[in-house]
């Protein structure tokens, strides 16, 4: 792998990753278009998370900061400890059938239809719930860490759920968004940690020239991710989230359309 090879895939993995057309349903695809198609690997994949999580907490540090400041970072913290628990009773018992989803082209079309069809349930039902951060109800935390656990189902995307569930919580669009990307951290974090460290003996042997890799696949993930971050922020407030339907619909049917065909 080259660096310009890491690079794409960086800036590739930080488009996908926040906008609401599933990278997992992306990776999917790519795969099966490209036989023979190796992953670059788990230093490299661990690089690219941590990329996109570094542009969450660039992103959100005002945040944050408010957080501490007006004393609600408490709140802020249990609730998204109750939303990655939420996440983890739906993710681990899909994870085998997200699996088996991942190789079968009609199931990620099927994903990228529920995308659809939630991103156009914003078009219709747009929310005008009132929860901020520092008074987020607390049933919005459970829905929104459900849906990130639905979201492990490739073509199924997690941002865009996530949302969708946020607004349907009470939240307002803003914080929709923000709780949204703060709560990716936590799930990638602890993705990274478990596979690093089962993985540790395979990492202290990686070759030099992999970290250069992967360093700079994250700097690429960070910044694109960043930049994709500020558009998804912009488009939920302005109401304009649904318009990527019209992006993952037509795929779900060229996806169905080219395994008929036997192309994959």
């Amino acid at each position: 792998m080259t660096l310009e090879y890491a690079i794409l895939l960086g800036c590739l993995q930080g488009l996908t990753e926040f906008l609401p057309v599933s990278s997992s349903g992306h990776l999917a695809l790519a795969q099966l278009l490209m036989p023979g198609f190796q992953p670059p690997g788990l230093v490299f994949e661990v690089a690219l998370h941590l990329g996109t999580s570094l542009a969450v907490l660039a992103l959100e540090w005002r945040r944050i900061w408010d957080a501490f400041r007006d004393r609600y970072v408490l709140r802020l913290a249990c609730q998204l400890a109750v939303a990655t628990i939420a996440t983890a009773a739906l993710a681990f018992p899909l994870r085998r059938t997200a699996e088996w989803a991942f190789e079968q082209p009609l199931a990620v079309a099927a994903g990228l239809v529920v995308t659809g069809a939630l991103l156009l349930l914003l078009r219709a039902r747009p929310g005008s719930g009132q929860g901020g951060a520092s008074d987020a109800p607390w049933r919005s935390a459970v829905l929104v860490g459900l849906a990130q656990g639905v979201a492990v189902m490739p073509g199924i995307s997690r941002s865009g759920t996530t949302i969708v569930a946020g607004l349907a919580g009470g939240l307002e669009r803003r914080w929709a968004a923000d709780f949204s990307f703060l709560l990716s951290v936590p799930a990638v974090l602890g993705a990274a940690l478990v596979e690093g460290w089962s993985h540790r003996e395979a990492l202290a042997a990686a070759p030099t020239e992999l970290w250069w890799m992967a360093g700079g696949g994250a700097l690429a993930a960070a910044v694109v991710g960043g930049a994709a971050l500020l558009a998804v922020r912009r488009l939920v407030h302005g109401g304009q989230l649904h318009r990527f339907a019209y992006y993952v619909l037509p795929l779900a049917v060229a996806t169905v359309a080219l395994h008929l065909a036997g192309v994959w």
